[in-house]
């Protein structure tokens, strides 16, 4: 395993949280904790709801990224390289950071990614919801009141489909109703440099509970 880490010591992990207030999601959580095991490092999990769940957005969640880079290459005094781990939302977010910062990402690993995003919003809301959203300025979801600027931030500074330029594994369920199996196929279809990406599909949901030791594996793999 020395050798392993001695290549791993300028390269940062980080997983990325799906859309929940508070951080988890299914599967996406045991798997880093697995990767830090395995590598025998430190998976960086940075809260992405901040300054809080009802604030969120792509935009804040990409600073909030930003931070953690910066601190890690003051502490580390090189140029170091993320893989980044994104499940659900995170997993969109990941590959839009990616996208913005080629530079600072060698790979990304990606857990029921949510593309399409503004989209399934639109198909998940009527017209009258969405205006009515826009007009209140919050909206009830899972409890909690999420900001009109959390819509109005996807569907005006970021894509449905970033384009990424590093090797890019993604697991997806085939059972997936919450993001549909079809956005990540459609987020492959979309891509310049396709043979950089992988998409495996599983017997599964969106949470991929049932597929963790199979995604084992192929993350050992992909990121070794």
């Amino acid at each position: 395993m020395a050798s392993t880490n001695s290549h791993l010591a300028s390269e940062l992990f980080v997983f990325l949280h799906g859309f929940t207030q508070d951080g988890g999601v299914g599967g996406g959580g045991q798997i880093a904790k697995y990767i830090a095991s395995l590598f025998h490092v430190s998976v960086e999990q940075p809260n992405l709801n901040q300054p809080s769940f009802n604030e969120f957005s792509i935009s804040n969640a990409i600073k909030i990224i930003d931070k953690l880079y910066d601190e890690k290459q003051k502490q580390k005094n090189e140029h170091i390289k993320m893989n980044l781990i994104g499940a659900s939302m995170g997993g969109y977010i990941a590959a839009r950071y990616a996208e913005i910062y080629p530079d600072r990402v060698k790979k990304l690993f990606l857990l029921c990614p949510a593309f399409g995003l503004a989209a399934r919003w639109r198909e998940f809301l009527s017209d009258e919801d969405l205006n009515r959203w826009k007009t209140s300025g919050s909206y009830a979801y899972d409890g909690r009141q999420l900001h009109y600027g959390f819509f109005q931030d996807i569907t005006e500074n970021h894509p449905p489909y970033p384009q990424v330029s590093c090797p890019t594994s993604i697991v997806h369920g085939k059972s997936d109703r919450i993001i549909p199996i079809e956005a990540s196929r459609k987020f492959i279809d979309e891509q310049k440099s396709k043979e950089l990406i992988k998409l495996v599909e599983v017997d599964d949901d969106h949470y991929l509970t049932k597929s963790v030791f199979q995604i084992i594996p192929i993350v050992s793999q992909f990121l070794l």
